[in-house]
């Protein structure tokens, strides 16, 4: 299972990208799936071993343009609930 980190801005999606390789965190940028259909087009692909530690990264981060985290778990994409 993989998640993805949507954002609105191209640039934050970015930024956030450098800051999960930075952090030894295996992450790719990705073009966001249609199915998602909201922000500006590219997420940030992280597996689930590094998923709590992406999170905390974010917090961090303080991502002005972030809109969430969603799953493929079942073969579409749904929104993920989590803690900050």
């Amino acid at each position: 299972m993989y998640y993805l980190f949507s954002f609105r801005s191209r640039a934050e999606s970015m930024a956030f990208f450098d800051s999960t390789k930075k952090s030894g965190i295996a992450s790719r940028l990705v073009s966001t799936p249609r199915e998602i259909s909201i922000g500006c087009g590219l997420s940030v692909k992280i597996g689930d071993v590094d998923f709590n530690v992406a999170i905390n990264l974010l917090e961090v981060c303080q991502a002005a343009t972030f809109l969430g985290v969603f799953s493929d778990s079942t073969g579409s994409y749904n929104r993920v609930n989590y803690k900050l």
